[in-house]
């Protein structure tokens, strides 16, 4: 399939109504001020850009804002979350390659990063070679929802068996999350599960599942856990290697099909060549902030893990799903061909 126009990346997640957003906002200044209660003034003068390649109030942004304060905070320097959204994440994150690796420019990117160089033919950056991996920040794994009377994740799979291409799934773009790991479950249970694309941010994404205009979602546990809480949707199943201590009865894909795995993450880079040090000293302000137990319970009431990592680890991961992501997108036709 060509695709002719870039992938909506909402913050990587599904796009928000105003007011969603508006709350994720509030919420994300509710967590700063319990993180990081009169938090002092930057004391050496240096200011630094964390560029956020989506748009404000998505799940990339309330995290580089937690970030940007924790190391203010924590460094006795500025940072600041400068949003510069468009082409998939792919424009922001070209900036912080470009960026001279002396410390002044960071980026904070979604899953995403490990998936655009199989989606776009000519990106201007190597995933790998142009950016230093600082730390991961924290993962959060998805879960299969419905608002439909599937009563089990198999009973879907067997539905979708019966009756070919009849059992739909919504995303928000091609390429995103929320459409590759249907198609790798989809692979796993042996249908064909039928995409329902939501391009241009998505906006009815959320309605038309709670609706039942489509069938299944896939998503980060804690976008849909106020829906799965208030009973508009049923969680099949989640992502993570095991259940989630949120949702402790639902079971996890990989108990029904094994090898299964699904989350999302963010992390923290910079440009190649940030020295060593440099580099240690921005993820140890990342755990120190972190550990703060406020903000450390409000993430993990939210369906965050905190993951802080080596560059190492980081790296790693990154290759781990730009393999197995990638091969997918082969296997599909999907990007730009």
């Amino acid at each position: 399939m060509t695709r002719t126009t870039p992938r909506a990346r909402p913050g990587a997640m599904p796009a928000m109504t105003g007011g969603r957003r508006a709350l994720l906002l509030a919420a994300c200044a509710t967590a700063c001020a319990l993180a990081f209660p009169g938090a002092p003034r930057a004391q050496s003068g240096k200011t630094t850009q964390v560029i956020v390649p989506y748009s404000a109030g998505g799940t990339t942004d309330r995290i580089a804002r937690i970030v940007a304060n924790g190391l203010s905070q924590e460094l006795g320097e500025t940072y600041v979350v400068v949003n510069k959204p468009g082409a998939g994440g792919t424009l922001g994150t070209a900036e912080v390659a470009r960026a001279k690796p002396d410390g002044s420019t960071l980026g904070v990117v979604f899953d995403s990063q490990a998936v655009n160089q199989h989606m776009f033919r000519a990106l201007p950056y190597d995933t790998f070679k142009s950016f230093t991996y600082v730390t991961l920040v924290v993962s959060a794994p998805h879960v299969l929802v419905t608002s439909k009377p599937y009563a089990s994740l198999a009973a879907l799979t067997q539905a979708a068996k019966a009756k070919p291409g009849t059992v739909s799934f919504g995303s928000t773009g091609q390429g995103t999350s929320n459409h590759l790991y249907p198609l790798l479950l989809g692979n796993l249970a042996g249908v064909d599960l039928l995409p329902v694309p939501y391009q241009g941010g998505g906006g009815s994404f959320l309605p038309d599942l709670l609706s039942g205009r489509y069938d299944m979602a896939s998503g980060t546990l804690g976008y849909f856990l106020p829906y799965i809480k208030d009973g508009r949707l049923h969680a099949l199943a989640t992502g993570g290697v095991r259940r989630s201590p949120l949702l402790p009865n639902v079971p996890t894909v990989a108990e029904t099909y094994p090898g299964f795995e699904a989350s999302s993450w963010v992390g923290l880079i910079a440009p190649a060549g940030l020295p060593k040090e440099a580099a240690d000293r921005l993820r140890n302000g990342v755990r120190r902030a972190l550990a703060n137990p406020a903000l450390k319970e409000q993430l993990l009431a939210e369906g965050y893990d905190i993951e802080v990592s080596s560059s190492e680890d980081f790296v790693a991961r990154v290759h781990k799903e730009s393999d197995r992501l990638g091969a997918l997108i082969r296997e599909k036709k999907l990007g730009e061909q």
